[in-house]
């Protein structure tokens, strides 16, 4: 029997996504599923972080551990464009690499979408290859930035909102 894969968005300008993204991947860890944890311009000091590498049956990789908004002093986007498309090519080899996973979680990555640095269909094609390599797996896109390509390929959609 073929196990049917889901794609979940937690997206919006309210807080919780990355949360969410957590709760789901420690109730796989719980179930002794494999996980893998990927964030995007995340600082390493992240209290998941320390959590997820001690946490047996779980990746975590990190990728572009900053990003403009949060440096202090102003950056090239030219070259930030290209670092970011760096560390992208660095997550697909990483990723290439992972045979076994229910679970992939892409923290922020809808952010690269907002911001430019990459392009929808890089990250729809990525998914639909992903699928195909795990079958089964699920995957877990966070960030505000949604786009329509991004939405048509979710399963579930979940838009976190300060009131």
């Amino acid at each position: 029997m073929k196990k049917s894969e889901v794609v979940l968005i937690f997206t919006g300008d309210g807080k919780g996504k990355t949360t969410a993204a957590i709760g789901n991947a420690v109730r796989m860890l719980g179930w002794k599923k494999r996980v893998v944890y990927c964030t995007f311009f995340k600082n390493p000091i992240s209290g998941e972080i320390a959590i997820f590498r001690k946490m047996k049956h779980c990746n975590l990789f990190m990728f572009c551990c900053t990003h403009p908004a949060f440096l202090q002093k102003p950056i090239n986007k030219k070259e930030f464009k290209e670092f970011f498309e760096t560390e992208w090519t660095r997550f697909l080899k990483k990723i290439t690499k992972i045979k076994h996973c229910d679970l992939l979680v892409m923290d922020e990555i809808l952010i690269a979408i907002r911001d430019n640095l990459l392009e929808e269909k890089k990250l729809v094609s990525f998914i639909k290859k992903i699928q195909k390599q795990i079958p089964g797996i699920n995957i877990i896109l966070t960030g505000r930035g949604m786009t329509k390509a991004i939405s048509n390929i979710a399963n579930v959609i979940t838009e976190m909102k300060c009131i």
